[in-house]
């Protein structure tokens, strides 16, 4: 009887232990820190799973519960997944931070402050323009990095906007990727120069579909290819793509593709180009990119491989 009790006893000290310790593994808020641009929020609580997105640096992810010693769970962007703990802090002040907004319909097009207090607009921002960095001030106003500028809006003109769910996930192209060049499409303005000759020779004993993914690039053991995107003009709304094979339809000579969204960048001109390391595979396609150029027209190209010199080649549909 008096092992019961005493097991008893102890039982009650551990379930009344457990509320207490759920309270110390929630966080609350937490602020993106120690990284030079962006963390991956990932499926489980390990470097070698699913990147679900991206969370830039000084970005504010939610509901945040510590995992283990080195994982936090955290929920960004709709989407919930693990952080590794180094790279989060609690928020010290209730700053309020989007990685991007979209301007939204409103009777004009959205002022564009160069202060914070600015009462004469600098310029006026179209409905549906995405604004990147921006953080929400206490006077109602957002300061945002509108193309190469920055500067200030109006909350009510903005809401939160993620990439990732608002691009589809299927690409179907409508020739076949492996004929050649569309020379009769508009010449190209992106253009794309390599770091360094491809490390081709490290990649012949592994399979096309092995690591043909663009997270595979988080594995040091893996050659990544560092690359420039850049252009002498000013394109808009460079999306970069991983993609893989789906479907080959042969009636109708289509190629459907699975796309994630990697990376964004609403403007890009000489000074602003976009620097990227991934893995790439050159015979079978992982990597593509599209934009629009001054025309408003669209391009899209795969990132691939020259057969010739090894170097990276934008081969334009």
């Amino acid at each position: 009887m008096r092992k019961f009790v005493s097991l008893m006893i102890v039982l009650c000290m551990i379930l009344a232990a457990f509320p207490a310790m759920a309270d110390m593994d929630y966080l609350g808020d937490m602020e993106v820190v120690n990284c030079e641009e962006w963390v991956s929020l990932r499926e489980l609580p390990s470097t070698s799973a699913k990147r679900l997105t991206k969370v830039y640096l000084g970005a504010v992810v939610n509901n945040c519960q510590q995992f283990g010693d080195d994982w936090i769970y955290a929920e960004y962007d709709g989407k919930g997944g693990y952080i590794l703990a180094e790279y989060l802090q609690p928020c010290i002040e209730e700053t309020l931070v989007h990685s991007a907004m979209m301007i939204t319909l409103y009777p004009d097009d959205a002022p564009f402050y160069a202060a914070v207090d600015s009462t004469e607009p600098l310029d006026y921002i179209p409905a549906n323009t995405i604004v990147r960095d921006c953080v929400i001030m206490d006077n109602g106003r957002v300061y945002v990095e509108w193309g190469c500028r920055s500067g200030y809006i109006n909350l009510m003109h903005a809401e939160a906007y993620s990439e990732m769910l608002h691009f589809p996930r299927q690409i179907t192209l409508r020739v076949d990727p492996f004929g050649g060049e569309d020379e009769d499409g508009p010449a190209p303005a992106l253009q794309i120069a390599d770091s360094s000759i491809f490390p081709i020779m490290e990649y012949e004993e592994h399979t096309y579909f092995e690591y043909a993914d663009y997270m595979a690039a988080d594995d040091p053991e893996l050659p990544k290819v560092t690359f420039v995107l850049y252009t002498d003009t000013t394109i808009n709304h460079v999306h970069l793509f991983s993609v893989s094979m789906s479907a080959w339809d042969e009636e109708h000579g289509e190629e459907v593709y699975e796309a994630t969204l990697e990376e964004i960048q609403y403007q890009m001109d000489s000074d602003h180009p976009m620097y990227v390391g991934a893995v790439i595979w050159g015979d079978m396609p992982n990597l593509a990119v599209g934009y629009l150029d001054a025309e408003d027209v669209y391009h899209f190209a795969f990132i691939e491989i020259s057969g010739e010199d090894g170097s990276l080649i934008l081969r334009e549909f």
